[in-house]
C-alpha cells in the first residue's frame, strides 16, 4: 500500500469572527400585485395575496401561508423559485387524507415545523390545526372540527371546537402543541401522543392580564394572538387587544410582563419595553440568540423589538415607518413603508428577520447585524485540510482548530464538502472529517476494500478514535451502511441523508448511463441484478449490535423516494427495537440535503460518540 500525505491550508479561521454590517431589507417574493401566480418561477415574479405567517424551514428554505389564497408556499434559498406546498387555491376545509395539493384550506394564518419534521398550520376560518404529516405525505386534522365554538376539554382534539384560531406553536421536545384560540380568549393545549386537547391558560374572559400570574384555566387573558418559543422550555405571547407582550415559563407556571404599556400607540424612538405603546401585535418571533424579541406590530404597520441587551429591556423599531405604504424595497429598512404585517420569521443560523407584509403582498427580508452570521457562512475550505492517497485513491481530512476529548470524526462517504452543514458544526466543536473517493462503485466490493483500506490509515497515521460516525449522502448512503454492517463494531453510529438503501429505487429506471455503472460496479446484470442484496437485508447486523442511525430525508422526494430507502429502514429499527432518530422535512424533495440549522445531528452525533 502507497500512501502520501501532505498539508496545505485553505484559507484561516479569521472568517469565525462576528461580521459587522448595516441592517437592509429587500423583497424576497411577490411584484406587489394581489393574485396567486408563478409556482415553479421566479419568487420575485409572482403574484400572492396577503401573506401571513413566515418561517425558515428545516432545509433552509422560506414557508409562508398565503392566506387569501387559501395555501401554503416556499421560496428555494438557493434559487429563489417558488412553489406551493400545501392547498388547491380555493378556500374550503377537506382533503384529509389525502395529498397536500389535494386538499383545500380556508385562511393559514401561521405555519410551524414539528421536530420530526411535520408541517402543522392554523386555519382560522375552518377553526382548525391541521398537518402534513411528513412521511406518509398527507394531510391530517389535529385540532378542530371545522365547526365554530369552544368545547372538548379532555378528549381527542379532532373533536374539539375552536373559535378562529390565529398562532400555533410546538414544544422544544415536540411533545406538545399550543394554539391561540384567540376568540375563546383561551391558549389551548394538544398532547400530540395522546391527541387530547385542554385548555393551558385563559379563562374566557378579555380581561387585563395580571403581571405575575400563573398559566392557569382561571388566568385572564387579552387577545392572545401570537406565540413563538423561547429560550429552554419557555415561550413569548403577544396579546392582539392587550397590546402587551409576556413570558411564559411553564416550569415556574408563571406569566412575566415584559413590554406594553397595554395602551395602543406607537412610537419611533427607544423607550423602556414596559413604558412602550404597542399597536396589535400579530406575530412574534426570536433571535437566535435570544435577546431580540420581534413583533409584528401590525396597526402601526412596522416591525418592532423587543431589545433584551441593555440592562432596562427597550422597544425599538426594526423596519418600517410608521405609515401605510409599499417601499421603497431597499435599503433602509426604516424608510420602507409596509401594510399591515402579520407574519416575522427568524432565521435560526444566520438572524435574518423573514416579514409577511401582507398588503403589500410581498414577503420581505431584513439582513442585520448578528454575533453568528459569519459563523454561519463557513465551508470546509475554511479548514485546514490533508490531502492524500490509498491505493491511488483521493483522500481528505479536514481539521479542527483544537481536537476534541477523543478525536471524534465523521467519516463523509461521498460528495465532499457539499451541503456540509453537519461537517462544518462539528469541526467547530473538534472533529476531524475524512473521505476516500468511491465515485461509481455504489457501494460494491472496490468500494468496501477502499474502505478496508482507509480506515487503519485514518485511525493509526492521525490517531483518531476507532469508532467515527459514518455520513451517506444520497448514493453515499450504500457505502456507508454496508461497510457498518460488515464492521458494526468499528463504527459509532450512522447519519443518512437523503439516502439509497436500494438500487433498485435508484438509479434504476432514473438514469440508463448510471444504472448501467452500478451493475457493473456490482457485477450484475438485468437479470441478477433482482437478487441483489443491499443494505435492507442487513438490518438486524445493525439492531442486535445496538448500532444507532440517524435519519434525514425529504418526505417528497422523488429522486430517491423515502418510502422506497430510509423510510423502510426506519420501519424496521422501530418495530424490532433498533435505535433510530429521523428528521423527514415535510414537502421537501432530494435537495437541498441536510438541516439547515444542524444541531440535532450535531447533539445526536456528538452523543452516540460519547463526546
Amino acid at each position: 500500500m502507497k500512501i502520501f500525505i501532505w498539508l496545505f491550508s485553505l484559507g484561516s479561521f479569521a472568517c469565525l469572527c462576528a461580521v459587522a454590517e448595516e441592517a437592509h431589507i429587500s423583497t424576497v417574493a411577490g411584484t406587489g400585485e394581489p393574485g396567486y401566480s408563478g409556482d415553479n418561477g421566479a419568487a420575485l415574479e409572482a403574484r400572492m395575496d396577503n401573506p401571513f405567517g413566515v418561517i425558515v424551514g428545516p432545509d433552509g428554505d422560506i414557508v409562508f401561508c398565503d392566506t387569501n389564497n387559501h395555501v401554503i408556499r416556499s421560496i428555494s434559498r438557493k434559487a429563489g423559485k417558488i412553489r406551493t406546498l400545501v392547498g388547491t387555491g380555493k378556500q374550503g376545509y377537506s382533503g384529509d387524507g389525502g395529498p397536500p395539493l389535494e386538499a383545500n384550506l380556508n385562511e393559514p394564518y401561521e405555519i410551524r415545523f414539528h421536530p420530526s419534521g411535520d408541517l402543522y398550520w392554523v386555519e382560522r376560518i375552518s377553526h382548525t390545526v391541521r398537518r402534513l404529516d411528513a412521511r406518509r405525505n398527507i394531510v391530517e386534522t389535529v385540532a378542530g372540527t371545522g365547526e365554530q365554538g369552544f368545547s372538548g376539554d379532555g378528549g381527542p382534539g379532532s373533536k374539539a371546537m375552536l373559535s378562529q384560531p390565529h398562532s400555533i406553536v410546538i414544544s422544544r421536545d415536540g411533545s406538545y402543541l399550543l394554539i391561540c384560540d384567540i376568540r375563546n380568549q383561551r391558549i389551548r393545549k394538544v398532547d400530540l401522543s395522546s391527541g387530547m386537547i385542554e385548555t393551558w391558560c385563559g379563562n374566557g374572559n378579555k380581561d387585563e392580564t395580571p403581571d405575575g400570574a400563573t398559566i392557569s384555566p382561571n388566568t385572564p387573558l387579552k387577545g392572545p394572538r401570537a406565540l413563538c418559543q423561547g429560550p429552554g422550555n419557555t415561550f413569548y405571547l403577544a396579546l392582539r387587544e392587550g397590546n402587551q407582550v409576556f413570558h411564559l415559563d411553564p416550569d415556574a407556571n408563571t406569566l412575566t410582563h415584559m413590554a406594553g404599556t397595554g395602551a395602543k400607540g406607537f412610537h419611533a424612538d427607544a423607550r423602556p419595553a414596559l413604558e412602550s405603546e404597542l399597536s396589535g401585535p400579530k406575530g412574534v418571533d426570536c433571535s437566535p440568540d435570544f435577546t431580540r424579541i420581534y413583533l409584528a406590530d401590525t396597526e402601526s404597520h412596522t416591525v418592532r423589538a423587543i431589545d433584551l441587551r441593555e440592562d432596562q429591556p427597550l422597544v425599538r423599531v426594526i423596519a418600517g415607518t410608521g405609515n401605510k405604504g409599499d417601499g421603497p424595497d431597499a435599503p433602509d429598512p426604516l424608510k420602507c413603508a409596509m401594510a399591515r404585517l402579520h407574519g416575522v420569521g427568524v432565521d435560526p443560523i444566520n438572524g435574518d428577520l423573514y416579514i409577511g407584509d401582507s398588503e403589500t403582498h410581498k414577503v420581505r427580508k431584513v439582513t442585520q447585524d448578528f454575533e453568528g452570521k459569519g459563523e454561519a457562512a463557513i465551508t470546509l475550505s475554511d479548514f485546514e485540510t490533508f490531502e492524500f492517497e490509498v491505493e491511488g485513491r483521493s483522500c481528505r481530512v479536514a481539521l479542527p482548530k483544537e481536537a476534541a476529548a477523543g478525536r471524534p470524526w465523521i467519516w463523509r462517504c461521498r460528495f465532499w464538502g457539499a451541503f456540509p452543514s453537519v461537517d462544518t458544526a462539528l469541526l467547530k466543536r473538534g472533529w476531524h472529517v475524512a473521505y476516500i473517493d468511491v465515485s461509481n462503485e455504489f457501494g460494491g466490493p472496490n468500494a468496501m476494500a477502499a474502505f478496508d483500506a482507509f480506515y487503519p490509515v485514518v485511525c493509526e497515521k492521525l490517531n483518531l478514535a476507532e469508532r467515527p460516525v459514518m455520513e451517506g449522502f444520497s448514493r453515499g448512503g450504500l457505502p456507508a451502511t454496508l461497510w457498518s454492517i460488515r464492521n458494526p463494531d468499528k463504527v459509532a453510529g450512522i447519519y443518512l441523508d437523503a439516502a439509497v438503501m436500494n438500487i433498485l429505487s435508484w438509479p434504476r429506471d432514473k438514469s440508463t448511463k448510471t444504472w448501467e455503472r452500478c451493475l457493473e460496479a456490482w457485477g450484475l446484470d438485468e437479470s441478477s441484478a433482482e437478487s441483489w442484496k443491499g443494505p435492507l437485508d442487513g438490518m438486524q447486523t445493525l439492531v442486535d449490535a445496538g448500532v444507532p442511525v440517524m435519519i434525514v430525508a425529504g418526505g417528497a422526494d422523488d429522486v430517491v423516494p423515502y418510502s422506497e430507502n430510509t423510510g423502510l429502514l426506519e420501519r424496521f429499527f422501530r418495530e424490532n427495537g433498533g435505535d433510530i432518530t429521523a428528521i423527514v422535512k415535510a414537502g421537501a424533495g432530494h435537495h437541498p440535503h441536510s438541516l439547515h440549522e444542524p444541531s440535532p445531528v450535531v447533539e445526536w452525533a456528538e452523543k452516540v460518540a460519547g463526546n
